[in-house]
């Protein structure tokens, strides 16, 4: 059951409580398939009902929850369907990112790009999920962090929080892993060679190509999915 209290947070009511959510989904405090119960949520953070119908209008529009009337609201689960979706979402966002940010890429960032990468290998062989995930959120940055379309960029976080985040599976598959290194160092390449078009395809319809990937999506979904029964079978869930 969600619980806790919002002291020292700082902010409007309405980020709080969203933010709030987000944690407690991060933790696998709130997890999906679940039914949760607005007014005793209300009543445990000693909040009204006005911030948190807010909030959770922005994280329904965002896809994390449905609003069901009458009875509460529904922790969404990812599907094999949603996945190929938010795959194909961010290909083309990212895609769009990079032909932005082209121009500023230059030879001091893939080099910076290529060590990250090495890390990256370093922390799969170390079994240190937490740091490769983190040092992979680094190297997409060689075209994230260099575009100035925040919007943009704001969708393409809650598409990846969705996919990586919800809550934080940190189960690596090492093949899947090892061929994203090497895709990586593929993107270098192309990017060094100066040719945007074929850096955007290749970006685009093979790294974040749901066909190319899917068998170990399904295998790494499988283990997610495991893990999720496991903590609903543990949770206690109020159903209101």
């Amino acid at each position: 059951m969600i619980m806790g209290n919002l002291n020292g947070r700082g902010g409007s009511l309405r980020f709080v409580v969203y933010d709030f959510f987000r944690e407690q989904m991060q933790k696998g405090v709130l997890i999906p398939g679940s039914l949760i119960n607005l007014k005793e949520i209300s009543e445990s953070l000693g909040i009204s009902m006005t911030p948190l119908r807010e909030a959770l209008v922005q994280l329904e529009t965002e896809g994390f929850v449905t609003v069901i009337p009458r009875r509460g609201v529904v922790i969404n689960c990812l599907s094999l369907r949603k996945i190929r979706h938010i795959y194909a979402i961010l290909g083309a966002l990212e895609s769009v990112a990079m032909r932005e940010a082209f121009p500023l890429i230059d030879e001091t960032v893939l080099e910076r790009a290529e060590r990250t990468n090495g890390e990256m290998r370093k922390c799969l062989r170390e079994n240190d999920p937490r740091g490769y995930l983190a040092r992979n959120s680094r190297f997409h940055g060689i075209w994230l962090d260099r575009n100035e379309n925040e919007e943009l960029i704001r969708q393409i976080m809650v598409m990846k929080e969705r996919l990586y985040e919800f809550p934080g599976n940190e189960d690596l598959i090492p093949e899947w892993e090892e061929s994203s290194l090497k895709e990586h160092e593929e993107i270098l390449d192309r990017i060094r060679s100066g040719d945007v078009e074929e850096s955007i395809r290749f970006l685009q319809f093979v790294h974040w190509s749901y066909e190319n990937q899917e068998h170990f999506i399904r295998r790494f979904y499988s283990q997610h999915l495991e893990s999720l029964e496991k903590r609903r079978g543990e949770a206690i869930v109020p159903l209101g």
